[in-house]
């Protein structure tokens, strides 16, 4: 229970909220607002691990909690909300790019904890997806281009590429990298 009481779990909670009210608004075909809330769960997916590490309060619930607010607010709030703006148009693939975004996004939260690197993720993160998603939802894109953007970055989230971290980034900042794809050393 102690676990389910701190601050960083109630920031993922508030994320998770962000999530259904943004699965609210999509199906009331408000994509704007749906946006803007995914936007606001990936502020607060970025609160929430800060405050567990800066508190040395991680823990297996709270990893737990923050994967199942992740796959909610970043893969079936977007692929939903982009899904009744433009996908629902091509119908079977529509429905394949919209699954195949919240599959891929599943087993890319199923396999961050497995690969442990302070510079760099292995795949795309499910945040940064999902809001690029959401967004291409308030541009209003042709389907097919919706199509080609949601099985894109569900590829990438499953892919083996490397993506700088928040500390990989301000090392590259600082020229720090190796020979090896550009990988700070």
């Amino acid at each position: 229970m102690s676990g389910m009481l701190r601050l960083p779990s109630l920031i993922t909670c508030a994320g998770l909220v962000c999530g259904f009210v943004g699965l609210l608004f999509a199906v009331r075909h408000d994509f704007g607002r749906a946006a803007l809330l995914v936007g606001i769960a990936a502020l607060l997916d970025a609160l929430d691990g800060l405050f567990a590490r800066r508190r040395g309060s991680e823990c297996e619930f709270g990893t737990n909690l923050d994967s199942l607010a992740d796959l909610v607010s970043f893969g079936v709030v977007p692929a939903l909300a982009l899904y009744l703006q433009a996908l629902h148009r091509l119908e079977g693939l529509g429905v394949a790019a919209s699954a195949a975004f919240v599959v891929c996004g599943a087993l890319r939260l199923a396999r961050f904890p497995l690969v442990k690197s302070d510079r760099w993720f292995v795949g795309l993160p499910i945040p940064p997806a999902g809001v690029a998603l959401a967004a291409l939802c308030v541009v209003e894109p042709p389907p097919l281009a919706a199509a080609l953007a949601a099985a894109g970055l569900a590829a990438l989230m499953v892919s083996r590429l490397p993506f700088p971290t928040l500390a990989g980034l301000a090392a590259l900042g600082r020229g720090r990298t190796s020979r090896f794809a550009g990988r700070p050393d």
